[in-house]
């Protein structure tokens, strides 16, 4: 039962959120080196029944799924589309006989007390309007002597990223608008309160709500993730399709952010003809990709820094 002083309002924003594909295009950041020390950090043995918490499409809960042998996992997520594009995924990567997914509400999970023998997430105790109230949830249905973890996405660091050294004409331009963009949005524009999140409890101060919380031996393990583009490792059709995607997703994004935040751009000197050429110059990478990928040397590439928060059950 829902506590009438939890703030729920993050449920209406996610259960209506319709593009599922960028939480997909997640999968690069788990590599098979580093599933061992996942399991180590998340208590995770390989007969272990696991939660994971606001799975989205299930990417997480795929990937720790692998390295299981009688061992399964249950994911949730409010947003119906999600589960279901989950569910397809799962049988496609046949993965079925191991991870179940399902619709449920992160303040009042359907599941009883002390089920599972693991509880973590990726990035979802960060997007909930209400944290405590979400992670004493996933408390609850943990077994004593369990673990409680969230993997957390440090956006205070700014992502290590270079756009590759593109031939066309204006790359170096680009570079320096999107940085110039980039910074102006993460430092006056973005607010937590327009995804109905929590500005108290933000992510540096999570040890401290695991405390607060009640759980004990409270740990911080620092990873972190990186894709080349350029990596032959990688199958030539996947490394183009994220990139493009990933560009317009950028396009779309920039549109939307710029119109609602404009007064805030054009106070810290970001005018409208800098927007513009910063959409054209887009427009025209995504253009190259699209025709030269296949023997293009740029090396773009990008990466970043997580950090692992786990908590005992006692």
């Amino acid at each position: 039962m829902i506590n009438k002083a939890t703030d729920t309002s993050s449920n209406e924003m996610w259960k209506n959120w319709n593009n599922y594909i960028p939480f997909e295009r997640r999968a690069y950041r788990f590599t098979d080196d580093m599933l061992p020390l996942f399991y180590k950090w998340l208590g995770i043995g390989k007969d272990s029944c696991i939660l994971d918490a606001g799975c989205g499409t299930g990417v997480f809960g795929r990937y720790l799924a692998a390295g299981l042998e009688c061992g399964h996992v249950i994911g949730f997520d409010i947003n119906q589309l999600f589960i279901e594009y989950g569910r397809k995924k799962l049988v496609e990567l046949g993965l079925a006989d191991k991870v179940m997914l399902q619709v449920d509400d992160g303040f009042a999970l359907s599941f009883p007390s002390n089920t599972f023998d693991a509880v973590t997430n990726y990035t979802y105790i960060g997007v909930l309007s209400d944290p405590i109230a979400g992670m004493m949830e996933l408390i609850r249905v943990c077994k004593p002597g369990g673990i409680v973890s969230c993997v957390v996405a440090a956006n205070s660091f700014p992502p290590v990223s270079w756009q590759g050294d593109y031939p066309f004409d204006g790359a170096d331009e680009l570079q320096k608008l999107t940085r110039i963009e980039s910074e102006i949005f993460s430092k006056y524009a973005r607010k937590a309160a327009d995804l109905k999140q929590s500005e108290k409890w933000h992510a540096q101060r999570y040890p401290k709500m695991f405390d607060v919380c009640g759980l004990k031996e409270i740990s911080v393990y620092p990873y972190a993730f990186a894709l080349n583009y350029n990596d032959i490792k990688l199958p030539l059709e996947y490394r183009q399709d994220l990139l493009l995607g990933e560009i317009e997703d950028e396009l779309n994004w920039l549109d939307s952010r710029y119109i609602e935040k404009r007064d805030i751009y054009i106070e810290h000197g970001f005018f409208d003809q800098q927007f513009n050429r910063l959409k054209e110059l887009l427009h025209i990478k995504y253009n190259y990709v699209k025709n030269n990928f296949a023997n293009d040397r740029s090396f773009e590439w990008c990466g970043g820094f997580n950090f692992i928060v786990a908590g005992r059950k006692v």
